[in-house]
């Protein structure tokens, strides 16, 4: 597949618009196409949202560490602002829309809390507090 540069200056500048801890290299996946990148960055939350409802949503996700933690959270997590959602796209993969997919159909096994260990290191999701104090 060949990136043309307008796709790749419209990846990159999503790119940079990406949240995560202060300090912290973070090294996004790259989205699979400029209108999946576009799709990610402002659409998601249209269907999926608001923010508070897929929070309590996922509230019962049970992590690889065995916690039982809501993995869709502000970053840095005590904000409420809208700028600290995440992009959808660090974890998911944006489905097509049009036509939407069936109901169903979505194959949610590769999603994995992998950008989340850029900061909680130890892969647990315990305070930063607890080890930074």
């Amino acid at each position: 597949m060949e990136i043309r540069p307008l796709e790749t200056l419209l990846i990159l500048t999503l790119a940079a618009g990406f949240a995560g801890c202060a300090g912290v290299a973070q090294s996004p996946p790259a989205p699979a196409s400029a209108a999946a990148a576009v799709h990610a960055e402002n659409d998601c939350l249209k269907c999926h949202g608001p923010f508070d409802k897929l929070i309590a949503t996922s509230a019962n996700y049970v992590a690889p560490s065995g916690e039982k933690t809501s993995p869709h959270r502000h970053v840095p997590h005590d904000s409420k602002l809208e700028k600290d959602i995440p992009d959808c796209g660090n974890c998911h993969v944006a489905h097509r829309l049009s036509p939407l997919p069936a109901k169903g159909t979505i194959d949610l096994s590769k999603v994995t809390v992998e950008w989340c260990y850029s900061c909680h290191h130890l892969k647990n999701f315990q305070s930063c507090k607890d080890c930074h104090p």
